[in-house]
C-alpha cells in the first residue's frame, strides 16, 4: 500500500471531485463534494490588508437543481438607483447594529432579498479570500464573499423580494468550467457569457476566483455529460405578494 504508484493514486482520488448523474439519487452537490470544497476554501492563503471603512459581504450560493450542481444569482430590480438590472450575488453592506460577523451580514441580506431561504438551513462552507485591493478597485468597497450551500431548489419555494430583486436564476457549475464562455480583458473583471444573463463586474470577478482558486485544485468529473444548453435555467419571478 505504500508503493509510489498507490500513494499517487490515493492522492489523486483525494483531489477528485465527482458529481453523480442527475437522474441518480443524490446527484449534484453531496456531503463528500461539499466537504472537499470546504477544505479547499480553508487552504486558501490569508490576505493581509489594511482596514477598510466600507465593508460588505455577499453569498456565493451553491445549490442543486434537478440533481445538477448550480450557482444561484439575482438580477437587480430595474427601479433601483444603483446598478439596476445587473446580475449580482445576494448580499449587502455590514450593519454594525445587526451583524455580529461578516458571515451574518451575507446571510441576513440573502434572507431579505430571497424569501424562502432561511439561514438555519444554509451550510456555510467558508470565506473566499479575495484580494481586497482588486475588489476595492472594482467597487470602492471591501466585499467579502461567503461560499454557502443553500440546498435543493426543487424542494424550496423561493420568491425574490421585488423591492430589490427582479428575478433569480441558476447556472450549472459545469458551464463555468468551459473556458470559451469567459471573456478576459486587460484591466477589466472577467465576463461570463454562458448563462441567461451576462455576468460581469464584481460578480464575474468572484465567480472566476472561485473557479481558479478553489475548483482548479480538483479534477472535476460528471457521471454523465452535462451540457448547459440542454438544461432549463431555474428562474423564479418576483412574488406578487
Amino acid at each position: 500500500p505504500f508503493e509510489p504508484q498507490y500513494v499517487l493514486l490515493r492522492r489523486q482520488q483525494k483531489n477528485h471531485l465527482r458529481f453523480k448523474e442527475p437522474s441518480t439519487s443524490g446527484g449534484g452537490f453531496d456531503t463528500a463534494s461539499l466537504e472537499m470544497l470546504r477544505k479547499g476554501l480553508m487552504r486558501m492563503p490569508r490576505q493581509v490588508t489594511q482596514a477598510h471603512n466600507k465593508r460588505a459581504s455577499v453569498v456565493l450560493p451553491l445549490c442543486n437543481v434537478g440533481g445538477i450542481p448550480c450557482i444561484l444569482f439575482e438580477k437587480r430590480a430595474g427601479h433601483l438607483r444603483a446598478h439596476p438590472d445587473e446580475v449580482c450575488l445576494p448580499g449587502g453592506m455590514v450593519s454594525e447594529n445587526d451583524d455580529p460577523s461578516i458571515v451574518s451580514t451575507s446571510l441576513r441580506e440573502m434572507e431579505e432579498e430571497i424569501v424562502g431561504i432561511h439561514r438555519d438551513n444554509v451550510s456555510v462552507l467558508g470565506i473566499l479570500r479575495c484580494n481586497w485591493g482588486e475588489v476595492a478597485q472594482i467597487t470602492g468597497i471591501a466585499v467579502t464573499p461567503v461560499v454557502c450551500f443553500i440546498g435543493d431548489l426543487d424542494e424550496m419555494n423561493l420568491h425574490p423580494n421585488p423591492d430589490e430583486v427582479a428575478e433569480c436564476f441558476t447556472v450549472p457549475l459545469s458551464s463555468f468550467l468551459e473556458h470559451d464562455r469567459w471573456i478576459h480583458k486587460e484591466n477589466c473583471a472577467p465576463i461570463f457569457t454562458g448563462g441567461p444573463h451576462v455576468i460581469w463586474g464584481l460578480t464575474g470577478y468572484i465567480v472566476n476566483r472561485f473557479v481558479k482558486d478553489v475548483l482548479a485544485r480538483y479534477t472535476i468529473t460528471f457521471s454523465s455529460e452535462i451540457k448547459s444548453d440542454n438544461l432549463s435555467d431555474k428562474r423564479t419571478p418576483p412574488s406578487s405578494q
